[in-house]
C-alpha cells in the first residue's frame, strides 16, 4: 500500500501527529517522531512517551496520522487501526492499559494503514489515493 517514494516521504518528516479518541470519541492530537514503515502496510512508531495516545489505543484502536514536512501546506493523512499498542516495552511493566497519571516508558506501537488521503490546506475531497501513486513535485 505505501510505496517507496512515499516510505521515504514518511520516514524523512521530522514530526508526525497522531489523532485518537477514548471510548466516548473525546479526540487528542499527539506529535511524535521516529516514525518507520513495515512491510508496505505497517507504521512504526518507537519512543512514544504520550499517556493519553497510550490509554486511547488500549481502548479505541482507530487512529489517524499526519505527515506533512513542517511548514508545507500538503502532505498526507493515513487512517489506519492499531495492532500492537504496547509492542515493546524499554522498561516497566507488562503490555496493558496505561494510567493516565503514570509517564510511560518507551514505548513501541504500530498502526496497520486502511487509506491514506492526501492532506492539504487547500480545497481537497478526503479521497483515497492510488497505493501506486508519485508525490507532486512538492512533496517529493
Amino acid at each position: 500500500m505505501i510505496s517507496e517514494t512515499m516510505r521515504q516521504y514518511i520516514e524523512s518528516t521530522p514530526v508526525v501527529y497522531v489523532a485518537s479518541a477514548d471510548t466516548k470519541g473525546h479526540p487528542h492530537v499527539a506529535a511524535g517522531n521516529h516514525l518507520t514503515v513495515s512491510d508496505g502496510s505497517f507504521l512504526v512508531f518507537e519512543n512514544w512517551f504520550c499517556p493519553v495516545t497510550l490509554h486511547n489505543i488500549t481502548r479505541n484502536t482507530h487512529v489517524a496520522v499526519v505527515v506533512a514536512v513542517p511548514g508545507s501546506k500538503t502532505g498526507y493523512q493515513l487512517i489506519g487501526r492499531v495492532v500492537k499498542p504496547h509492542d515493546d516495552m524499554v522498561e516497566g511493566d507488562s503490555a496493558g492499559p496505561v494510567p493516565l497519571d503514570v509517564t510511560p516508558a518507551l514505548t513501541r506501537f504500530m498502526v496497520r494503514v486502511e487509506k491514506i488521503m492526501e492532506f492539504s490546506t487547500g480545497i481537497h475531497f478526503d479521497i483515497p489515493i492510488n497505493p501506486g501513486y508519485s508525490l507532486p513535485e512538492c512533496l517529493g
